[in-house]
């Protein structure tokens, strides 16, 4: 009786760790303050393209798209990774200008700073109404460029690793600031 049991218990266990794998743990609670919206858009963040050389980039165009993948790919992709139940868009340049939508909120990037070698980086984030244009939150953010890899030591030890790192803990951020959980 007692092997039965604890076969049970077992396989229980597996299906409930299955579960928290395929889907998280619980669904994150937005905060009432940003329920109204069902969009988010992502601005630029821009990391100043004239500082190629300082970051190790030969050319100031390798450096530009660097910038361009760190934001798309990076940043916008790890936002709509950990806000999957929201319409995730963002800037596709240093140039890119939103028209206001009452359903948006509008993520912009400011005070910018970038450490040579590290990838370290720090910001200011700022939340907006898309619709009224109204500041609703401000916060500075300054995530570790270092990932863990916990199958063997540290993961991508390059530059650009260092800061997709960085890019990804902005995401986070930005979910940690818009949900209870």
């Amino acid at each position: 009786m007692k092997s039965r049991f604890g076969k049970y218990v077992v396989l229980g266990m597996i299906g409930i760790a299955g579960m928290m794998l395929a889907g998280g743990c619980a669904p994150v609670r937005v905060t009432e303050q940003y329920q109204k919206f069902n969009r988010i858009y992502v601005g630029w963040m821009d990391l100043g393209e004239k500082n190629y050389a300082a970051y190790g980039y030969g050319t100031k165009g390798e450096w530009e798209q660097e910038i361009k993948s760190q934001n798309i790919d990076s940043l916008q992709a790890y936002t709509r990774e950990y806000m999957k139940r929201w319409n995730v868009i963002g800037a596709d340049s240093k140039t890119a200008v939103i028209t206001r939508d009452q359903n948006t909120l509008v993520i912009k990037f400011t005070h910018v700073v970038l450490t040579p070698g590290t990838g370290q980086l720090s910001c200011t984030m700022s939340f907006y109404d898309g619709g009224t244009g109204k500041l609703l939150k401000t916060v500075h953010e300054a995530p570790s460029s270092v990932d863990y890899n916990p199958w063997g030591g540290y993961s991508n030890w390059s530059f650009s690793g260092k800061l997709s790192n960085s890019m990804y803990g902005i995401a986070y951020d930005i979910k940690y600031n818009l949900t209870t959980d």
